[in-house]
């Protein structure tokens, strides 16, 4: 005789999944296990583990007692031993910032300290949290040093002119200053927060250079911010790829640290621009004028496009030889002028029978005079590229297409068109003349920049307000 088992039965609590429905959570909103808040918003198990944990842990323990300045304290500022006003400064005169500090005061704006974006010789860079608006900024601490807090206060000048009267509307690629106040006599300047540099961009790109037609587009939003600063009488006074940041991952851009920046009338440093991107008449001592912005645009493009500098000199010296060896002499009007000119050239008379007078001429000291007249170690430098002149350095640039036989003669044809208007465009700016050197708004009607057919060199005309395309 076979007997049926006894049905199974199921463990309290369970029960038969029948349909997919049978699988969704089910939520007792009013249990009367929950607390609720006073709005009368029943807790559940995962807000009181998390955004409401202190006061889980207060019912738990009424002892226990939660306090922001028990937070971990991670020190940012390096060296971080105290030093200087009252331990809140290091050696350096560097404010030292910790995680979780803040910025500011309970009056005015406050911000919470997050992490660090940069240090340099100014002070530093602190990403942080305005607390009134929640908005993730830049706050640039300067040194607790006159000199650096005068230079800086030049910065706020500068900006608030541009933001509020040249580009109000936050269209012309110029750093926004959101806000500026002392704490601990330390000078702060908050800004929007940007994303990563050029330079960065071009290091995750292994250095290999980026397309012209990814140039092109950097290349007009900087002639657009240029154009903005000639019309404000301003010279940046160090435009490189580091002062130069993407907006997100969009290609869009900013041109950044504006704490070199002068007016055109009150050029009184004579130890500007980085050196990879000065300017022939700043090395040689000359008064200059905003066009040495657009030397170094030069220079920043055809890094761009090469993905390695131009002129990589490692001394005064080393950076003019490269520049002449390409470029050619300075005309005799810079070297007449230039207070700098006897230190790297020696000068001679000679006869000219046609004027019936003696004309100076000069020659560049050689590596060996120069070294022992300063008393310096002179090395020749390292040599990024086989060509020697500007258009075989381009034009023999490798095509990254053509390496993966990808790119047909029409690509290469293009390419190669392509190139010979930004070879165009990079020697109208890489003038060793700052007189003839183009202006923000003649380099903005090239080819290069417009997209037009480019047939033959883009010719300026200086004495009238206009631009031919020959």
């Amino acid at each position: 005789m076979v007997v049926d088992p006894p049905p199974k039965r199921r463990a309290s609590g369970f029960r038969r999944v029948r349909t997919v429905h049978d699988l969704q959570p089910r939520v007792e909103g009013n249990s009367a296990a929950r607390r609720v808040t006073s709005d009368g918003i029943y807790l559940s198990p995962l807000r009181q583990l998390t955004t409401n944990l202190v006061e889980t842990y207060h019912i738990c323990n009424p002892q226990f007692r939660y306090e922001s300045a028990h937070n971990p304290r991670r020190v940012l500022t390096k060296p971080s031993k105290p030093a200087h006003n009252d331990g809140y400064d290091n050696e350096d005169y560097d404010y030292v910032l910790y995680v979780n500090d803040w910025l500011g005061t309970e009056e005015g704006h406050k911000y919470l300290i997050l992490d660090i974006l940069g240090q340099g010789t100014f002070g530093q860079v602190v990403k942080c949290q305005n607390m009134k608006t929640h908005e993730i900024v830049a706050v640039k601490v300067v040194k607790n040093k006159p000199a650096y807090f005068n230079q800086s206060m030049m910065e706020v000048t500068i900006l608030e002119l541009l933001n509020k009267n040249f580009d109000p509307t936050d269209e012309h690629h110029i750093l926004r200053l959101q806000d500026s106040f002392i704490h601990r006599n330390h000078l702060c300047l908050v800004f929007e927060l940007l994303s990563s540099n050029l330079y960065e961009l071009i290091k995750q790109n292994q250095f290999q250079g980026l397309s012209t037609q990814l140039v092109k587009v950097f290349m007009a939003q900087l002639l657009d911010a240029l154009t903005v600063l000639k019309d404000a009488r301003l010279i940046h006074c160090d435009l490189k790829p580091e002062n130069i940041l993407l907006k997100s991952r969009s290609p869009q851009i900013k041109i950044i640290d504006f704490g070199s920046a002068c007016h055109e009338r009150q050029t009184v440093y004579t130890y500007i621009q980085s050196r990879f991107y000065r300017s022939p008449e700043v090395l040689l001592g000359m008064s200059y004028t905003a066009s040495i912005d657009m030397w170094s645009l030069g220079c920043i493009a055809v890094e761009l496009f090469l993905g390695l500098p131009l002129f990589p000199g490692t001394s005064e010296y080393n950076q003019l030889t490269r520049i002449i060896e390409m470029l050619g002499m300075p005309p005799l009007s810079m070297l007449n002028t230039g207070k700098q000119v006897g230190q790297f050239f020696d000068s001679y008379e000679v006869w000219n029978a046609h004027t019936s007078q003696n004309e100076r001429k000069y020659k560049m000291k050689s590596m060996e005079q120069y070294s022992r007249e300063h008393g310096t170690n002179e090395q020749p430098g390292k040599q990024y590229f086989k060509a020697t002149t500007l258009q075989d350095i381009i034009n023999t640039a490798p095509i990254p297409q053509v390496k993966s036989s990808r790119c047909s003669g029409n690509e290469v044809e293009k390419e190669m068109a392509n190139r010979a208007a930004f070879i165009d465009f990079c020697q109208g700016l890489l003038n060793l003349n700052p007189v003839t050197r183009w202006t923000p708004q003649q380099a903005r009607m090239h080819p290069f920049i417009t997209g037009e057919k480019f047939t033959k060199p883009f010719v300026v005309c200086h004495l009238a307000v206009s631009y031919r395309h020959y």
